[in-house]
Parts: structure tokens; sequence; C-alpha cells
């Protein structure tokens, strides 16, 4: 007879154990952040498992792995089970998977955690004849798990029978070497991804289609081990499916996925479709703008409707009639890089459905292929550089006693050797930007590449002792905020002296003769007077502008305190940042610059605030090599 241990764990056993996930075999899968009262927090982490159970088209194999597993595989308690177990033409994997779990007792602590592919979704339709060698996920069995609740708590849980030795620890997994390879290389160049788009665009117009799905992979060498970019990815990018997959075949998926797709609980099924990615700013006010431009994009609000309309398509059939509605629409999410929107919809479970169905009729999520999904997965195939893999497959955990959670495996690394591919696409509508979907595309890989060392994060921006421009001359007689200047000015690492061979002016003296100057706010503006056409206006104070550099094309927000306006630019100035109208807020001279801003508020953001200290260093340095 099985039995079943707990115990408490600390959080300490669980980070140690998930680190050994690079060189043993296992899953880790947790709701690890998201929205109060729409996402379940907790987390599940099979450190021992039994029995590896892999998913065919036609069936599913099942190998032991420890003694444990192995006298489970051959007790009473499987007997009917292995008794129908079969693999060809016309077998289902998904009913052998179900099946196994009402082999047991209902409990929430035995349960299968698992990984499916894209291609899972061939696994709905049972045929005559099926591909019978190609690995379509895995699933495993824990004898030993741990398990984290919805207030952080951890706990083990143990499985035993009786007079079962539990014997040694699994051998170590591949660690990479004998996986198919991969190379470094991305599917596109810059730009490729856009006239994909493009070209999808004509399909979209010209096939019965209401919205695609594209996707494309970056591929690059990495050298920190996946534990550690795993770690690093949760510690900065919480998010509501984070996972770890070692297959123990040279295979190390991990990520931090913003889409909960399905959560089953007491007979009602959940669907939590995510839509729409804007970069977070930095700061409150920051969010909030970004928060702003994500609900006033009217392409992404449609795009999230399709997506939820067709998930009501997909479990409609499984629910009982009149109760699958739409309870929260466009719900705010903010992580760590981007800001999302969010639906959720609910339904109560047919008698005679269950959690397994709604896995089956979800597989390939619309919100992962398009609308109709048939029709969706042609284009995909005849536009998409490369196979999708494991990218918009489903990180999933059943219970036995019916309880589900499916997360979608987006913003993921597989890891082969030392080699990372990441996976990203976005939602096309009829009437959306190639240019936006590229940079959104390339957006998602942020988090992952930072993980991995090989994008700074945003935070190294700021400045350090050694690179801090060494001072600068300050003149802001009566500038009313000129506290606040010298605070901004010292945080990035820049000191007040007098001195100093540069200026930044901010108050109503004029600027000295023979030094370079960093003019701000009203100051800039009679600095452009003299070289340039300025006129007066009624005083705008605390105004919000919406602004891009020219360069990098980074958006930001600033701050406007002024009574001018700048009609003409001098001419020999560098136009560096605009509003998003056109208007200039940032000029540059080989003397001067003029930020018509005020970068110490606190409704500037980061880029706009480091704008003040490039134009600083950049004259700092010039006065050094001219001493």
């Amino acid at each position: 007879m099985m039995r079943i241990e707990r115990g408490a764990c600390s959080p300490g056993e669980a980070e140690q154990a998930l680190a050994a996930l690079d060189d043993g075999e296992g899953l880790y899968f947790g709701v690890d952040a998201g929205i109060a009262g729409l996402h379940p927090l907790q987390a599940t982490l099979v450190t021992r498992p039994a029995l590896r159970i892999s998913v065919f088209e036609d069936g599913v194999g099942v190998r032991a792995l420890t003694a444990f597993g192995r006298a489970l595989f051959d007790s009473d308690v499987l007997r009917d089970w292995r008794s129908n177990l079969r693999r060809g033409g016309g077998a289902s994997a998904i009913e052998q998977l179900r099946g196994f779990l009402h082999s047991f007792e209902a409990s929430p602590d035995v349960l299968l955690l698992g990984a499916l592919r894209f291609d899972a979704h061939r696994l709905t339709v049972i045929r005559a004849r099926a591909n019978d060698r190609e690995e379509l996920g895995v699933f495993y069995f824990p004898e030993r798990m741990l398990r984290r609740d919805a207030h952080g708590q951890w706990r083990f849980v143990h499985l035993a029978i009786d007079g079962v030795d539990a014997g040694t620890d699994p051998a170590p997994a591949m660690n990479g070497h004998g996986a198919a390879a991969i190379h470094p290389g991305d599917d596109f160049p810059p730009g490729g991804y856009a006239q994909m788009v493009a070209r999808a665009l004509t399909i979209l117009r010209e096939r019965p289609l209401v919205s695609l799905t594209l996707s494309q992979s970056y591929r690059r060498r990495v050298s920190v081990p996946p534990s550690q970019a795993f770690a690093r990815l949760r510690a900065a990018n919480p998010a509501p499916a984070s996972f770890f997959l070692n297959d123990g075949r040279g295979l190390r998926l991990f990520g931090a996925s913003p889409d909960l797709q399905l959560v089953v609980s007491r007979g009602e099924v959940q669907a939590l479709p995510v839509c729409g990615t804007v970069a977070r700013r930095p700061g409150a006010q920051g969010e909030a703008e970004s928060l702003r431009e994500l609900f006033n994009e009217e392409v992404d609000a449609a795009a999230l409707a399709v997506c939820s309309d067709a998930l009501r398509n997909d479990l409609a059939p499984l629910c009982e009639p009149g109760s699958l509605r739409l309870l929260d629409r466009r719900r705010p999410m903010s992580l760590a890089t981007v800001v999302h929107a969010v639906d959720r919809l609910a339904g109560r479970l047919r008698r005679g459905c269950d959690a397994w169905d709604a896995i089956a009729a979800t597989a390939a999520p619309v919100m992962l292929t398009g609308t109709p999904r048939d029709e969706a997965l042609r284009a995909i195939a005849e536009l998409e550089a490369s196979p999708r893999d494991w990218y918009g497959g489903m990180v999933v955990q059943v219970a036995a006693d019916g309880d589900a959670l499916v997360g979608t495996l987006l913003r993921a690394a597989a890891v082969r050797g030392d080699v990372a591919e990441v996976r990203t696409g976005g939602d096309l509508l009829a009437d959306s930007s190639p240019e936006r979907e590229e940079a959104e595309s390339r957006l998602k890989t942020r988090s992952l590449w930072r993980a991995f060392g090989l994008e700074q994060a945003q935070a190294a921006h700021s400045t350090s002792p050694d690179s801090a421009p060494a001072s600068v001359r300050l003149l802001a007689e009566s500038d009313p905020f000129s506290a606040a200047l010298i605070d901004t000015l010292a945080a990035l690492g820049i000191r007040c002296a007098d001195d100093a061979r540069v200026c930044v002016l901010a108050g109503a003296a004029p600027p000295p003769a023979g030094l370079p100057v960093v003019a701000i706010g009203d100051s800039a503006y009679r600095l452009l007077a003299t070289c340039g056409e300025v006129e007066p206006v009624p005083a705008e104070h605390g105004r919000v502008l919406h602004c891009r550099r020219d360069d990098t094309g980074e958006r930001f927000t600033a701050a406007r305190y002024a009574t001018h306006r700048l009609l003409r630019a001098p001419a020999g100035w560098q136009i560096v940042a605009s509003e998003l109208n056109g208007d200039p807020v940032a000029l540059f001279s080989p003397l001067a610059a003029c930020l018509l801003y005020r970068p110490d508020s606190l409704l500037c953001d980061e880029v706009a605030r480091q704008l003040l200290r490039e134009a600083v260093t950049y004259f700092v340095a010039r006065a050094a090599v001219n001493r």
C-alpha cells in the first residue's frame, strides 16, 4: 500500500533542490506572481521522479526511475491501467494519462507534473496510424517533491511503499552533449521578422483568418548554468507561470511566462488569456505611463477580445450551458520589465468532463496560433523559419483530486550544450504594424538575455564612482527646484563644485563665458533664443511630456516647467530627443546642450535623467582633453 509522508521544508532547501536540476531529471512549476485574486500563488518541485511517462501521438511510454517507481508500476494499484496500456493506432495518450491518475485515491499530493511541446495539439486527434517516434512531451510521477503554498511556506511530500527501499538517487541527467545540437544564430536578420509580418497581413486579408500569431527564434552561446540563469530570472522577473525542466536527455528548459493558461479547481475551469505588451518604465510615474500606453492601444484590446472569444469557443463544449462567462476584462498586470492586460473567463465543467479535456481543447492555444486554429496552423507552417518545438506548449500539473494548473511555455530558454534558444512572437490583426511587432518580439527576449548576463539591466546604466563625471558648476540662482536638482545630480554621480569646467544652468543667471553649458527648463529656452527662434507662452508647469530618443527609439516621460516654446531649432544643433508630436525636447551642439524639460522632476523617468548625465559626461570629457 502506498503511503504519503509530509513535513516542513525550508526555503534554502528548496533553492538547493532547484539548483540540482542542472544535473538531475525533474521539473519545477510555480505561480510566482500575478494579479491578486486571479493567479493562485503556489509551486511544485519534483526532486525525485519515480516514473517518467513519455507522451507520443499513439500513446504513452513508461520508465521507472527508482526502486519505488518500479514497485509502483508492478503493484496492484496500477494493475488495470497497466493491462490496458498500449501503443499504436487508435490509442489516446490523453486517455492513458487520465486513467493513470484515476488509479489512485483523490489527493492533491498525488499528481503528474509535466510539459508538452507545441505540437501536442496533435494529441486531440486519434489516428489509425500515428507518429510513434516523436516525443510530444513528458510527465513525472514524483516519489519526492517540494510544495509551496500561497503564504510562501514550503513542505516536502514523500510517497513510499512498505518494504521498498528508497535506494540510490537516480542517475545524473545528460549534460546536453547527447541532445540535438543547436547553433548560434537568429531566424531572421533585423527587419526580417517585420517582412514576415507584412506577408502575414496579406494572408489575413485574403484568407478566413480573424487573427494570427507568429514567432521567431534567437540563439546565443551562454556560459551561465541554466539553474543560475533561472534563479536570476525568478528574482528579477517573477511570473504567473515559472518553470524549469531537465528532461534527462540533454535539455534544460526554463522560463517565466505571463500566461497561466488554465486553472481547474473543484469542477470549475478558468482561463486567463494575456495580450498586449509594453515595456515597463522605471518608477511609479513610468509604470503609469506604460499602462496608459497599453490601454490606449486599440489593436491590443481587440486582439485580447479575439483570444477570449476563441477560448470561450474551445471551452464551451466542456462547460454547463450558460456557465462560461467573462469575469474580468483587461486587468492590468505589471511584471518586472513589461506590463500586460489580462482577461479572465470561467465556467462549470459538465459531468463527464475534466482537466484533461480542457488541456486537450486548449493545446496550441489561440493566443499562440490564431483564429480559427486550423487555418492559423497552416499559415504558421508557411511563414515561420523554424519549428516551434517547446514554444507555445504547456507546463501541466494535474492532481488525483481533479484540480489542475496549466501554464503556457513562453518567455523561455531551451538550453542544449552551451547554446540557448529563445523564441518570441505576437498576435496579429489585419491592422497590426510590422515594425511594432518586431520591436515587441525583441523586447520579450530582454529578461532572458539579462538572466544569462548577455544584456545589462537598466539599473546598470546608473553611475558607478569610476565612471562618474568629476564635477559641474551649478548656476541655479532663483531656481525654485535647486535642491531637487542638486539631489538629482548627486544620484547620477555628479558633484557640484565652483571650480568645475562644465556648467549646469537652471536659474535666471546668464551662462558663463568660455565654459560648455548644459541648460534645463526655461534656462534652455533663453539660451536657444540667442541663436534660434523662441516665443513666450502662458506658464506650463508640471505638464507630462511623452517623448522618444531619436537615436535609440526609447520612449520616456519628462516634465515641462516653462514659459517659452521653441519655434525654430538653431542651425547646426542636433536634435537628440523629441515629443511624440515631433517637438524637440533635447538638443546638443559642440558647446552646449539644452534640455527643454526638468530632469529633476519626479515625473521624469530614468531615460530622461540619463540624458542629463550623458550631456554632462560629454562636456566633462571634452574639457579634460582640452586642458
